[in-house]
């Protein structure tokens, strides 16, 4: 399929998977209707739910790449069998909470804001469906026992050489730790101190360490379980908002990122150890 028609089918799809999340949002009476937002706002909520779908189905039709497909068939199928399944969405005045006489006009919505929180977080959900088709990519690219890849990539051989293997791993880096300080700090995610401004620099610069690192181990030297484990880790730190609770995994991710690289990288030491041996 030539590329341009890739793009526009994901696009249909994409608008068509959009169409869809905001009638269902409506109709169960949530305020998310264009006019609830700027223009900027229309176009990074509706925009990202266009993305988060359209990335997925164009890595279908142009790498034959599967996991992101049903990695967005589950999360979009949950969403959508929360939503629509009782208990559904409740919209109480936090003054019936509370037991007070006069109504506050802040309203609390229990058992629902899935469709409304998938959209906000959607850049996230697509940082995790772009790095699990890339871990499917070199897999199947690496792998001869799997089905190979139609039409492989030129930039992307695996192994790859150093110089292309630093690139992808640069901006990889980089998109994870954009989005991943996006999402600490639309999360309220505060450090108190005079210097707590610090904390932000060392764990963005964490956040680019603990995706460039694994990523370069997967398509240089073919390194697999690291950049696995850290697509399952975004997903589920993502996953964790659709039911918001006091335990916020993205402040323990973001703040103690180095956690996590440890952990990462005894995979990565167990993974090589077991292929030597």
């Amino acid at each position: 399929m030539p590329s341009t028609r890739s793009i526009l089918v994901s696009l249909l799809v994409g608008l068509v998977h959009t169409g869809t999340l905001i009638a269902v949002a409506l109709a169960l009476g949530y305020s998310i209707g264009p006019s609830e937002y700027t223009s900027f706002g229309i176009w990074w909520r509706y925009g990202g739910l266009v993305v988060v779908a359209a990335v997925p189905v164009w890595l279908v039709l142009r790498y034959r790449m599967i996991a992101p497909l049903i990695a967005l068939v589950l999360t979009t199928g949950y969403v959508l069998g929360m939503e629509l399944t009782p208990p559904g969405p409740t919209f109480r005045d936090v003054a019936e909470l509370e037991r007070l006489a006069e109504p506050t006009g802040i309203t609390i919505v229990e058992n629902g804001l899935y469709i409304a929180r998938y959209m906000l977080n959607a850049s996230v959900w697509t940082v995790g469906f772009l790095f699990l088709g890339l871990v499917e990519y070199t897999v199947r690219t690496g792998w001869k026992r799997l089905p190979a890849v139609p039409s492989p990539n030129a930039l992307i051989s695996i192994p790859a050489s150093r110089k292309p293997a630093i690139g992808i791993a640069t901006v990889g880096g980089v998109l994870h730790a954009v989005v991943m300080l996006w999402f600490a700090l639309r999360l309220g995610l505060t450090v108190s101190g005079e210097f707590s401004w610090l904390m932000y620099i060392s764990s963005t610069l964490g956040m680019w360490i603990l995706a460039a690192v694994p990523l370069y181990l997967l398509v240089r030297h073919f390194v697999v379980t690291p950049a696995t484990v850290l697509t399952v880790f975004i997903l589920l730190n993502v996953q964790a908002e659709f039911t918001a609770s006091p335990d916020d995994p993205h402040a323990l991710y973001f703040g103690a990122w180095f956690l996590y690289f440890g952990l990462l990288l005894i995979m990565a030491g167990i993974e090589i150890g077991l292929r030597r041996l």
